[in-house]
């Protein structure tokens, strides 16, 4: 089983912070940004690399997060933080 690695408290919310911030520039960038514009062209490809790449750690670290008997919300934050959320869980051995 795929482990995320540990790190420290503020690491994980500065991560979260960074991540959270990147989401809201590609979908801001994407919504609101003219279809023909290059910041409209980030939106989309930030947006499609962070799915994706997010999408992947559910794959990488499913068998951690059914151990650590994640919620809902839990593959939520995964998919949005990535292993900046699942490094905060702890799996049942």
């Amino acid at each position: 089983m795929q482990t995320p690695p540990a790190m420290p408290t503020t690491t994980l919310l500065a991560g979260k912070i960074a991540v959270g911030a990147s989401w809201l520039i590609a979908l801001g960038a994407l919504a609101l940004a003219p279809a023909d514009s290059t910041w409209h062209s980030v939106g989309f490809w930030l947006t499609a690399f962070l799915a994706g790449s997010h999408a992947l750690e559910l794959v990488i670290y499913g068998p951690f997060l059914k151990a650590a008997k994640a919620t809902g919300a839990d593959y939520l934050q995964v998919f949005l933080f990535g292993i900046f959320h699942s490094s905060g869980l702890k799996a049942d051995r």
